[in-house]
């Protein structure tokens, strides 16, 4: 019975299904598996709504870079922005509207960790300074 590295009793004190604090390991996995479910789909939508693409490679997931009808050169030294003290638990679909306040998104990079977390920082380069 595989239970994310839950430990199982085999002398009958308690039920197979249940870890040491008598919780079961199904209704943990669920809950995980809804908010990265929902996390995805949050992340789906702001693709489909802004059309930019989303690639995650080395480390880090690339927003944008360029966006949508963007014709000639990446813009210019100075547009980039570094970003740090980012809650662990925000994600583009938070953060780009957000920065898209201040103006145009060219690429917005969000740092990351293999367990799924951010960094806690990210750069954003704008298409103009």
């Amino acid at each position: 019975m595989a239970n994310r590295g839950a430990f199982y009793w085999t002398d009958g004190d308690r039920s197979s299904d249940e870890d040491l604090d008598g919780h079961s390991g199904d209704v943990d996995f669920k809950d995980d598996f809804r908010v990265s479910c929902a996390k995805e789909m949050a992340l789906l939508a702001l693709m489909e709504k802004t059309g930019y693409n989303m690639v995650q490679e080395n480390g880090q997931r690339k927003y944008g870079g360029p966006p949508p009808g963007w014709e000639g050169p990446a813009p210019p030294r100075g547009c980039e922005v570094f970003v740090g003290k980012i809650p662990r638990d925000m994600f583009e679909d938070e953060l780009v509207p957000l920065f898209e306040k201040v103006g145009k998104i060219y690429e917005f990079r969000l740092m990351m960790e293999f367990s799924g977390e951010n960094r806690g920082y990210a750069f954003v380069m704008y298409t103009n300074k």
